[in-house]
């Protein structure tokens, strides 16, 4: 029994008296899963050694999430995952109680209450990197030490922690290649480890106590699961982001795209690295296949882990070593590599958060870049990104698919992006939150870092003069059309001749163009000159 453990039973035996046995609590948030969860792993084997009990938890907070534009998507897909999660720790003797609490503050208070009412002493989480998240943490962790109760938190949202991957002068790295090469060196030498949580020996499963908006059994969780889901969609029909979108077939489309729990997580990563990840490099870009993990909406909840995802890339290079022996050149392949850097990129943009807290309170990564730029606040002009209406097939037929799904493929996430800021030259901020939320894997790191590349305001972002021309990117990605005619059917009859040509597309549709009766606007700006604009803004003093 650790010294810490001792302590606590020394300090809580007041509390506990009644019961002769110490009451744990584990605190779910973004990591909904059993397999290799750290705080999980460590809690399960801390109340083993000390004979405690085991209960768990989880707040669902509609009003902090309707602050933070989390999409109607993102809260379905936790919703469908927390009867499973619940069924998977039933298994480990461990029962799981949901309860709404609106705001981060009611969670303080409420779990503050569970923690005397339920004699517990201990409670364990992983660590949240956004703003509001790390202000709630620091409010309980005062709040729990006056009551004598611990709280301690792990690191699991990234595979090497914020902090780990530093400079010789011990500061975050501005550019992401040195980055990389640091944080895969620092994993090659290092023995990661996945965390396996034990059952609970001889665990009472002892009922917290319940308030009227909580639940502790499959059933009753996806019933209040479902509510909670409801009552978002209801109140999101009266937000302008949604005026447009069909809030029931979005759903359905999630639904059927991503099943929910960890055991659909863990056989989407098996799939793609038997089947998919040796062609990754090339095929990633082309949206009309479905050629990348498709990973990324579990992962932002926390229902796969991403040092197994790690792992498993790892032990592939490591069976084409074994293939192809003295031939194979450092297991060079640049498929496999290639998705171990997207794990990192995401690794990057969660230290850069922890780094420059400020980012999650709107400011730009390259402030004095940010504020010289006479961003545009034109809202007709929004609205046609925003609904795919701009004339751009590509950037259309994007938007459209987001709208439809909650979900965008990466490269085009970058094409849309670009467009937005470089094009229409409209603050990212806009685009940033409207990603948020349509976006079914959308998290604060990734977004914000992807939308500061795209404007050039961001860390190790694009340079200002390298714009995407959405035309040559529907040429080189979606070079058949096929992407874009099956989100805009009415661009059918069109050849792709056309479609990937602006001016071509500009003379098409005109009034006395060959398809001047399809029913599809004429692109809203002209690439060539809103290039010409853009950049005279950026070098602007």
């Amino acid at each position: 029994m650790s010294k810490t453990a001792v302590a606590i039973k020394n300090n809580s035996h007041n509390k506990v008296e009644d019961s002769h046995q110490f009451h744990y609590l584990m605190w779910f948030r973004r990591d909904l899963r059993v397999h290799d969860n750290t705080a999980l792993a460590a809690i399960c084997e801390r109340a083993n050694e000390d004979n405690a009990q085991l209960s768990a938890v989880f707040f669902l907070t509609p009003e902090q999430w309707q602050a933070h534009d989390m999409s109607l998507t993102q809260l379905d897909h936790i919703a469908r995952t927390l009867p499973i999660l619940a069924e998977k720790l039933h298994q480990l003797n461990i029962i799981l109680t949901v309860q709404v609490c609106p705001s981060f503050t009611d969670c303080i208070v409420t779990l503050s209450a569970l923690c005397e009412s339920n004699n517990i002493s201990c409670v364990m989480a992983n660590h949240e990197y956004e703003g509001n998240e790390v202000a709630r943490d620091e409010l309980l962790t005062k709040q729990l030490a006056n009551n004598e109760i611990e709280f301690i938190r792990w690191h699991d949202q990234c595979i090497l922690p914020p902090k780990s991957i530093t400079t010789n002068d011990d500061s975050m790295y501005q550019v992401f290649t040195p980055f990389y090469k640091k944080w895969r060196h620092t994993l090659e030498v290092s023995d990661i480890q996945i965390h396996t949580a034990l059952a609970i020996i001889d665990n009472k499963q002892v009922n917290l106590t319940l308030s009227e908006h909580s639940a502790n059994t499959t059933q009753d969780i996806e019933a209040l699961c479902k509510k909670t889901v409801h009552d978002y969609q209801e109140y999101l029909q009266t937000h302008e982001s949604y005026q447009n979108i069909d809030t029931d077939k979005q759903i359905s489309q999630a639904r059927l795209a991503y099943p929910a729990g960890e055991a659909e997580a863990c056989h989407r990563l098996e799939h793609f690295i038997a089947d998919d990840i040796d062609n990754y490099d090339v095929s990633r870009d082309v949206p009309s296949l479905q050629a990348t993990s498709q990973l990324s909406t579990y992962l932002t909840i926390g229902a796969i882990s991403p040092r197994l995802c790690y792992l498993q890339a790892t032990q592939a290079l490591g069976k084409l070593r074994r293939n192809d022996g003295d031939n194979f050149d450092s297991g060079d392949n640049n498929d496999i590599n290639r998705w171990i850097s997207e794990l990192a990129w995401r690794d990057f943009y969660r230290h850069v958060l922890d780094y420059k807290p400020e980012l999650i309170r709107h400011q730009a990564y390259k402030y004095e870049t940010d504020k010289k730029i006479n961003w545009s606040y034109d809202e007709d002009a929004f609205a046609a990104w925003r609904e795919g209406k701009t004339g751009v097939p590509l950037v259309d037929a994007a938007m459209r698919c987001l709208n439809a799904t909650g979900f965008m493929h990466n490269r085009l996430r970058m094409v849309t992006a670009m467009f937005l800021t470089k094009d229409l030259l409209i603050d990212w901020r806009w685009g940033e939150r409207y990603f948020m939320q349509q976006l079914i894997d959308g998290d604060f790191a990734s977004n914000n870092g992807g939308w500061q590349w795209s404007a050039s305001t961001g860390t190790d972002s694009a340079p200002y003069f390298r714009i995407m021309n959405p035309f040559s990117q529907a040429k080189s990605h979606d070079t058949e059309g096929i992407f874009i005619k099956t989100w805009l059917p009415e661009l059918k009859p069109i050849p792709t001749s056309i479609l990937h040509r602006e001016d071509k597309m500009r003379k098409a549709l005109s009034k006395n163009g060959t398809f001047a009766d399809i029913d599809y606007p004429v692109p809203i700006v002209e690439h060539k000159l809103a290039r010409q604009l853009v950049i005279a803004e950026f070098k602007k003093e």
